[in-house]
């Protein structure tokens, strides 16, 4: 876990780093990178490091069905129940880590996207631009927006799991019991950055929407 935590708040350094003294193309880039390397340490995660099933693949037609294999793949991997539940904690920690912090720089970034649009649209307005300037950062925000859909699918996948896993577990363990208790804790928290991670989006899709012509 502390690996990718470790990643992420290297990607996020070096994104906020690169809008400090760079041009609009290199920031562009960097900030890319940045946030390339944040979905990528997730999304790696995502992946079962034993068996490669995909996280993604509980998504869609048959959900449930899938959801339940791959709790049974899951637990196959651990000697006690016990054992399974501190994994799947420390696996929605891992997965909470890296999207508070993929939020926070969204934060950002929504910010700094608004300002440039508004100035854009009054230039391009007042005939002082292109119409080829909206269009270079209209294709930055949508880039941004594919890549938290992406992000968003993951979540939400996993969260669907999680939400499984408590309510199987809920019905065998004691009341009060400790390691359920973590684990809403967690996909809690899980909840909450689903769902600021789908606000983040609607405001860079109103944001991209200001940039049409």
């Amino acid at each position: 876990m502390k690996r990718l935590e470790t990643m992420v708040a290297v990607a996020v350094v070096v994104a906020a780093l690169s809008g400090c003294a760079a041009t609009d193309e290199q920031r562009t880039k960097a900030e890319g990178a940045g946030v390339g390397a944040v979905i990528g340490g997730l999304l790696g995660y995502a992946i079962d490091r034993e068996r490669g099933a995909v996280i993604g693949a509980a998504l869609g037609a048959g959900a449930g069905y899938a959801v339940g294999n791959e709790i049974a793949k899951r637990k196959q991997a651990y000697a006690t129940t016990e054992a399974f539940l501190d994994a799947e904690i420390a696996r929605v920690e891992e997965f909470n880590s890296t999207a508070y912090a993929y939020n926070a720089s969204v934060r950002q970034d929504i910010a700094r996207l608004d300002r440039e649009a508004e100035q854009l649209r009054t230039q391009y307005n007042a005939g002082q631009v292109r119409r080829e300037s909206l269009v270079a950062k209209r294709g930055e925000l949508q880039q941004r927006i594919a890549t938290s859909n992406d992000l968003e699918e993951t979540l939400a996948a996993e969260y669907e799991i999680q939400t499984a896993i408590l309510k199987e577990e809920r019905r065998a363990r004691p009341t009060n019991d400790p390691y359920i208790a973590r684990l809403e804790r967690e996909v809690e928290a899980l909840q909450v950055n689903l769902e600021t991670l789908r606000e983040g989006s609607t405001q860079l899709a109103l944001i991209d929407q200001r940039l049409s012509v």
